[in-house]
């Protein structure tokens, strides 16, 4: 069970509270990691939440550091707005629309605005994860997940509805998909210190790229898990984003 401390912030333009949740404790046994650095605990995303969305008025604003005196543990005098509000944008993540509006919140602000480096890289990453996030578990169209038990048939007929229509809204954004892997390839080429491990080998992966990839992967003096499911991928020649570990 995933158990939450709760904070609040208040919008810089209209001054209405938030309220946010920081992940207080977890079962690391229910963490599920992705190829492109995603993880997830029990679907909670472990990446924070930095460029906020007020549901009150509107206004986006970036938080550096969510941190005293911005944020409080006061419960606010008056009712704030509560996580699902303003948690990426109110949006409903039941079916593909609800990912597609999350790609173009990513979008505008990217199209918007002139971030550092750092921030670019930060959005650039989750609009990576938000187009995958349409085709994310694609291995569960299989199947062996109704015959095995593993889900009920009405459960996996819809998963899998959803998925296949995802894959195909992902083949149509192919283009904006690999045009913002290449700016976040060549901004993480000059800023070394933001790279995940094994990021760069995974994005010239889903690049189909797989000669670079693999050749960046048996450089590694150190073989793990991870590398070893990038190698069997590209073996295959898939570009998919997959689970590693879950």
């Amino acid at each position: 069970m995933l158990k939450y401390d709760s904070y609040y912030f208040q919008c810089p333009n209209c001054k209405a509270w938030l309220e946010g949740r920081n992940l207080k404790s977890e079962l690391v046994n229910e963490a599920i990691l992705y190829s492109d650095g995603k993880i997830l605990y029990d679907n909670y995303i472990t990446t924070p939440q930095k460029m906020i969305q007020c549901p009150s008025c509107g206004h986006n604003y970036w938080v550096e550091k969510p941190e005293e005196p911005f944020i409080t543990t006061e419960v606010p005098p008056v009712i704030p707005y509560s996580w699902n509000t303003w948690r990426f944008y109110g949006i409903n993540f039941s079916d593909n629309k609800g990912k597609l509006a999350l790609i173009t919140h990513y979008k505008l602000f990217l199209a918007k605005s002139h971030y550092d480096p750092k921030k670019e890289i930060y959005l650039r990453r989750l609009l990576w994860w938000a187009y995958n996030d349409l085709h994310r578990n694609f291995h569960y169209v299989r199947l062996k997940y109704f015959l095995n038990g593993f889900m009920s048939y009405g459960v996996w007929a819809n998963y899998r509805r959803m998925l296949l229509e995802g894959e195909r809204l992902f083949i149509k954004n192919l283009k904006d998909f690999n045009e913002n892997l290449n700016r976040l390839l060549a901004l993480l080429e000059k800023h070394p210190e933001e790279r995940f491990d094994l990021e760069v080998p995974e994005i010239y992966r889903e690049l189909r790229q797989f000669d670079k990839s693999k050749s960046l992967l048996e450089n590694k003096t150190s073989r793990t898990h991870f590398t070893s499911e990038i190698l069997r991928h590209l073996k295959w020649k898939d570009p998919r984003v997959f689970m590693v570990t879950g």
